[in-house]
């Protein structure tokens, strides 16, 4: 990887960042009546003091790839509002896609609401939690934006958090401990009740889930509590052994991103030919050379 390269890019990747968050609350470009028509469809309750918090992330997983592609362009431009002109017209997601998240992001909320019926969705005013910054160890910038993201949450009078992916609850998890974020915050994950599934599988883990939020066993648990089997292999799928799907380098280094995907792939299909993850962005990065689903597309 050339130096220069990644240094130039970082920097560009910084300002389109830090221009967007600060102004939007979003880090790329972002059709929100496209990211919010899920909740729309099924009337879930706008706000209200426990929510259930998206971040966008399914929403954004499958058209990362497209703005990273766009990043230098974006980059030369002026105000977020001028590049999220540009960008929506040049960046859309598919609309097997949209499909696919509007489905998952139902089911998840319907899952949570047996555990508890008041959940209530912030819509268009749902603000991103910033995790790329903290990933690509833009700190000053992450507890600038933290702060807002906090603010935020307390003008709305959120109380309680269900968060849905590993990236935002790790966000949160250090947002906590840099800026006293004190808004109690819980995976979907751990809320699951009664969940029934189907399938056989091979479990990509989330590097945040298992190796730093301490969720490696009960994910397990969770899926097979519901019916679904899981294959196992400790060269593989072993709390030490797992790896990265790649897609956090991928702002940096799209080709290098891609190989440790596939790398991933072979080494999990070597185990079972049906992959799955619990997180969106693995999603997008291990599904262009492997069979995958998300939990959330298993259980119900």
């Amino acid at each position: 990887m050339d130096e220069d390269y990644v240094k130039k890019q970082e920097a560009t990747i910084r300002n389109v960042l830090v221009k967007n968050l600060m102004e939007s609350y979003v880090p790329f470009p972002l059709d929100k009546k496209i990211a919010t028509q899920w909740a729309y469809a099924i009337n879930v309750p706008r706000g209200g003091s426990t929510i259930i918090y998206t971040s966008y992330m399914y929403q954004m997983a499958n058209v990362f790839k497209s703005y990273e592609k766009y990043v230098p362009t974006f980059g030369s431009l002026g105000s977020s509002k001028i590049i999220a002109s540009i960008g929506a017209k040049l960046i859309k997601p598919k609309e097997e896609d949209i499909k696919r998240f509007n489905a998952i992001l139902q089911n998840i909320y319907r899952i949570v609401k047996r555990s508890n019926e008041n959940i209530g969705y912030l819509y268009e005013e749902e603000p991103y939690s910033g995790s790329l910054l903290y990933e690509l160890g833009f700190m000053d910038e992450f507890k600038e934006y933290g702060k807002k993201v906090f603010e935020l949450f307390k003008q709305h009078k959120v109380s309680n958090i269900i968060t849905i992916d590993p990236h935002t609850t790790n966000t949160l998890t250090n947002l906590k401990k840099y800026i006293g974020f004190d808004i109690p915050f819980t995976p979907y994950l751990n809320l699951i009740k009664e969940a029934k599934g189907t399938g056989k599988f091979v479990l990509h883990d989330s590097c945040l889930y298992s190796r730093f939020l301490g969720m490696y066993e009960s994910i397990r648990t969770t899926i097979r509590s519901a019916g679904v089997e899981l294959v196992e292999d400790p060269t593989v799928t072993g709390k030490g052994a797992g790896f990265c799907c790649g897609g956090p380098v991928g702002p940096l280094n799209d080709k290098l991103s891609n190989e440790i995907a596939k790398a991933r792939a072979e080494t999990l299909t070597s185990v079972n030919k049906d992959v799955l993850v619990a997180c969106p962005l693995c999603y997008a990065n291990l599904s262009e050379f492997c069979n995958v689903k998300d939990i959330a597309e298993v259980i119900a």
